[in-house]
């Protein structure tokens, strides 16, 4: 599949919309997120924008913009974006409403979704899975594929941790909001 039909998604993706706190350079902004088809609208004050997460980068309103991590954005890191350096910082505020299609486990399933859980954002097949047990993982590290309406989706682990479990194989049809991989 060509790499413009191919998303990556944040584990939290299930969630349509999320209030963030971004400190950058020590000055803290709160930022809503809102999934937005295949793009995030981003609004940061009086000023909104459109960001497509892309190999190596971002799309923001149109333009790619190179982005490197040096240390994990949840303590605080340095991030290089195009030719400008800065030092970041993201805390969730709260999560605002779950997408359409999101749908939690039911109740007396045997394993409750959790801090560490990654759960399918929408129904759809497990194309491939890109982890094994026992594996180190960070926040954007690709965890496994996962294809919906026609396109890949690369399934992001969102915190540091060990891969404890994987409740799926490749191939397997699953719901939105099934838990998917299990960190620790």
């Amino acid at each position: 599949m060509e790499a413009s039909s191919q998303e990556r998604v944040h584990p939290r993706w299930g969630v349509a919309a999320l209030k963030l706190r971004i400190t950058l350079n020590d000055k803290q902004h709160e930022v809503l997120v809102e999934k937005n088809a295949g793009d995030y609208k981003v609004v940061i004050g009086d000023s909104t924008f459109k960001c497509m997460p892309k190999e190596g980068g971002m799309n923001v309103n149109g333009e790619f913009l190179p982005i490197q991590f040096d240390g994990e954005l949840d303590e605080g890191a340095e991030v290089t974006l195009g030719q400008r350096k800065m030092k970041v910082r993201i805390e969730p505020i709260i999560e605002l409403e779950r997408a359409e299609g999101y749908k939690e486990e039911e109740e007396g399933a045997a394993h409750k979704e959790t801090a560490g859980a990654i759960t399918a954002p929408m129904p759809g097949k497990v194309v491939s899975i890109k982890v094994k047990v026992g594996d180190k993982v960070h926040p954007n590290t690709l965890v496994l594929v996962l294809e919906a309406m026609k396109m890949e989706n690369e399934i992001l682990a969102g915190v540091n941790g060990t891969i404890k479990e994987i409740k799926v194989k490749p191939a397997e049809a699953v719901e939105g909001g099934k838990v998917l991989v299990v960190i620790e």
